[in-house]
């Protein structure tokens, strides 16, 4: 007898259920992808965990057990962004347990997609065909400067995340590249969290006044953290603004670029000669006296110019008859000088400099009058290094004991 044709319709959709309906990737359609942390940073290491894979109790897993596998080959891979994982930012295979649960880790790949940002698919296929995706959010960098604004030559620090990991786990070595404008100011190497820290200086190429954008940029990506400084123009301010002829004056000057002699002070079309010779300090400030020239009554203007910058101020020269007064006296250096007295009573110091491994910053002495209020070595400190700028040849004694030095800078040991 042949079977009726019902029972034939049955018998093939049993035939056709059993060979399509009850695969892994139908029976296992629960299965999950999860990654922890869910925020992270290019070139970190995270964890991938999976659950409801394919089971030990579906055949042809390659463990003793019957358990399946990630088996890094042909498409049973993990993928991130649409990039394949290789070693060493995973290791395959990805054995699972009885139930089809596994975890392990992965490096977040340094690729144009991952460094976009944003949310990124992560997938894993297991050895049976079993896909399943999840997601993960890429940060981005982000930088901030303190503080805001300062002067050319003047110190800022800069810090940022979102960048790309350093991971000694993977070969792949990310620099971030810092620009002031189209100067570059600096390179630096991203931690294990992907955030930079460093002290850089306003070039003095640096328009004044002006607002230039710092970018520190991820060399060989289109990826950056951007963030504006401002340089602020240059300010002088008289004291007394207004006097007779031969009356002295008070001249501060602010906002200038850093460390600079003040290169002219001028009243008028006339040179007018200060007490000392100033300059900046590290703030961009100084301050100087002059006696006022024998002008005509009326508004002059008085102008002080360090390195390229000039600021102007007016002042009010008085009708009157011509007075006398005396320049204050300029102020003997301190500090570190008692400690090199050899070399300043010999008058052969130039120069002292020091690098001060906590904050990152140099520190100076100079024994000009001019720098007494601004000199940041206060004292030379035992077992510190020191350069030393001298004239001539000369043997100092240094901290107790006779050290010979030689015309120009000499490392010492004080």
């Amino acid at each position: 007898m042949y079977p009726r044709p019902k029972l034939v319709f049955l018998m093939v959709l049993a035939v056709l259920f059993a060979s399509f309906g009850a695969g892994p990737a139908a029976a296992q359609s629960d299965a999950v992808l999860t990654v922890t942390p869910q925020g992270a940073v290019p070139n970190e290491t995270v964890v991938l965990r999976g659950a409801g894979f394919t089971p030990a109790s579906t055949s042809g897993g390659a463990q003793e057990s019957g358990a399946h596998q990630i088996t890094g080959a042909g498409t049973s891979v993990i993928t991130v962004g649409g990039t394949q994982l290789t070693s060493p930012n995973v290791t395959y295979p990805i054995n699972f347990d009885a139930t089809g649960g596994w975890a392990t880790y992965i490096t977040i790949p340094v690729t144009d997609r991952v460094i976009a940002g944003g949310v990124v698919l992560i997938s894993a296929v297991d050895d049976q065909g079993l896909s399943v995706t999840t997601q993960i959010t890429i940060r981005t960098p982000n930088i901030t400067l303190d503080p805001k604004e300062g002067v050319r030559g003047s110190s800022f620090s800069l810090t940022g995340d979102g960048f790309p990991a350093s991971n000694q786990a993977v070969a792949t070595t990310v620099r971030v590249a810092i620009t002031y404008g189209d100067v570059k100011v600096g390179e630096v190497t991203p931690d294990t969290r992907g955030q930079i820290s460093t002290t850089l200086k306003v070039p003095n190429s640096a328009g004044i006044p002006s607002e230039n954008k710092v970018r520190a940029t991820v060399v060989g990506f289109d990826q950056f953290g951007i963030y504006t400084h401002a340089v602020p123009g240059a300010l002088v301010t008289l004291s007394p603004m207004e006097g007779l002829p031969g009356s002295v004056v008070t001249v501060t000057g602010e906002r200038f670029p850093a460390y600079t002699d003040v290169s002219s002070l001028r009243a008028g079309n006339t040179t007018v000669s200060g007490s000392s010779e100033p300059a900046t300090d590290g703030n961009g400030r100084f301050q100087s006296f002059f006696a006022v020239p024998v002008f005509a009554p009326g508004i002059h203007t008085v102008s002080a110019t360090v390195g390229k910058v000039t600021a102007v101020r007016s002042f009010t020269v008085l009708e009157g008859p011509v007075v006398q007064q005396p320049l204050p006296t300029p102020q003997p250096a301190v500090g570190a000088s008692l400690d090199l007295i050899d070399l300043v009573q010999n008058d052969n110091l130039v120069r002292v400099w020091a690098y001060d491994n906590d904050t990152q910053n140099w520190n100076f002495f100079d024994p000009r009058p001019a720098f007494a209020s601004i000199n940041t070595v206060k004292s030379m400190v035992p077992g510190n290094i020191y350069w030393l700028l001298v004239d001539r040849p000369q043997s100092a004694l240094l901290n107790g004991r006779l050290v010979p030095l030689s015309g120009g800078w000499n490392l010492v040991t004080w």
